[in-house]
């Protein structure tokens, strides 16, 4: 078990073969979705999988297949999985007494984006998980459709596998307060498609976009800190400091497991719509005992909470840019060199440029996330990287490339005399119609 010293009480590391009597865990598993694959799709399938690993399942099902695949495997490791979670919350975090464990349980099948990017848009969200079968249909009884709540807006029509969480709290999404998720790697999960995490704004007050349940647009962030795991590691962490996942844009199905413990009672945000209301007690998990507690979010909200103001970080700067039609420049001027003007934004409607300063000179890209769409303003930057705000994707300042051959910022050329520059946009006559 690991964790910096940075970072405790936020985030910690740890292997299933920690756990005791779990040690062959991630094997169960694996070998659950591969029979069940076989079962599906057959023998030649399954033999994929067993000789190149459970990260070439895309190359075996689509992704009409994972709800099926998924309902499957957590039906028969339901109560293994559960007790598994009880013993993170014993050996690992050392609690003593009884607690809680959400019933809720999501299997995690995360293609590459190439991939994921061409599928079927009436497929479900992997992100999706389950509850015990005795409890569905008081779920669907009490779910509640918000008119503010709108999260296929956020994601731009893409179809639900190529899909990416942004950054959140999962109070604000409706999980209970003070609980600690368990995000376990069943294959190998790499930094370009695992979780992220914000440990420097653990204490911060931040605002929530209610139309997304994600950070609100404007507030910008530091660099992310990523977070891979090898297959069967686990990360433990408090889900209550900003995080988020970063798009899949390895060439490898990420698969991993997804639990959450409490070790009160679970209260929840009143603030939200809706509530995860399904929990097991530890000690009923410990006994056998196959009980599912209703913990009704309007007996169960938090104590109300001062809300501090939002302390909004410093902006990139913004200088207004004049659209020349005839030319097809655009012209500014830059502000003097200072020590957060790394990143300059030139706004020229219909046009938004980021300016980054390189030891090559200064470049001149698209300020838009070509994933999203998100403003690259409100991401983190280094010396040598601009990253995504909602996807977590780094961009290379000097080519514009990130991991992904289909999301590439797009370059405009910018030529600079002192202060004054002018940034090609299109051909002139392009400009002019």
């Amino acid at each position: 078990m690991s964790a910096p010293s940075s970072t405790q009480g936020v985030w910690l590391k740890c292997h299933v073969r920690e756990l005791a009597p779990w040690a062959t865990m991630t094997e169960r598993v694996l070998n659950e979705i591969i029979s069940t694959v076989e079962q599906m799709k057959g023998a030649a399938a399954a033999q994929v999988l067993r000789q190149h690993g459970i990260e070439r399942l895309h190359e075996v099902i689509d992704t009409d297949d994972v709800t099926s695949l998924r309902n499957q495997v957590l039906e028969r490791l339901r109560q293994p999985l559960l007790a598994m979670a009880t013993a993170v919350g014993r050996q690992i975090l050392g609690w003593d007494g009884d607690f809680y464990v959400d019933d809720y349980l999501i299997l995690r099948i995360n293609f590459p984006y190439e991939v994921a990017r061409k599928t079927n848009p009436a497929s479900e969200n992997p992100g999706i998980g389950r509850l015990s079968a005795t409890v569905r249909e008081q779920f669907q009884a009490r779910k509640v459709i918000d008119p503010v709540y709108a999260p296929k807006d956020y994601h731009r029509g893409h179809p639900p596998a190529a899909w990416a969480h942004g950054p959140h709290i999962d109070s604000w999404a409706g999980h209970s307060r003070d609980g600690r998720n368990i995000w376990w790697a069943i294959g190998e999960v790499p930094a370009e498609a695992g979780m992220v995490l914000y440990p420097e704004l653990a204490n911060a007050s931040l605002p929530c976009e209610r139309r997304t349940l994600y950070l609100q647009a404007g507030y910008r962030l530091p660099v992310p800190t990523y977070l891979p795991l090898a297959a069967g590691e686990m990360l433990v962490f408090d889900p209550e400091v900003l995080h988020g996942t970063h798009l899949n844009t390895t060439d490898a199905t990420r698969v991993a497991i997804s639990m959450r413990l409490n070790a009160s009672r679970p209260t929840f945000d009143p603030a939200c719509f809706y509530s995860r209301e399904f929990w097991r007690r530890a000690a009923d998990i410990e006994q056998g005992h196959d009980e599912v507690l209703h913990l009704r979010r309007e007996d169960n909200f938090g104590a109300p909470v001062a809300a501090a103001p939002v302390q909004t970080p410093a902006a990139v700067p913004v200088i207004a840019g004049q659209l020349d039609q005839a030319s097809g420049f655009i012209h500014g001027q830059l502000p003097a060199a200072g020590p957060d003007t790394q990143r300059i934004i030139v706004d020229a409607a219909p046009y938004r440029i980021m300016l980054v300063r390189t030891s090559d000179g200064t470049r001149a890209y698209d300020a838009a996330c070509p994933h999203y769409g998100v403003d690259l303003a409100d991401g983190g930057c280094d010396s040598g990287k601009v990253y995504c705000p909602a996807c977590a994707i780094s961009f290379d300042l000097q080519t514009g490339k990130s991991s992904c051959p289909s999301l590439t910022l797009q370059p405009y050329d910018i030529r600079q005399d002192g202060a004054a520059i002018r940034i090609r946009v299109a051909p002139p006559e392009a400009v002019a119609t």
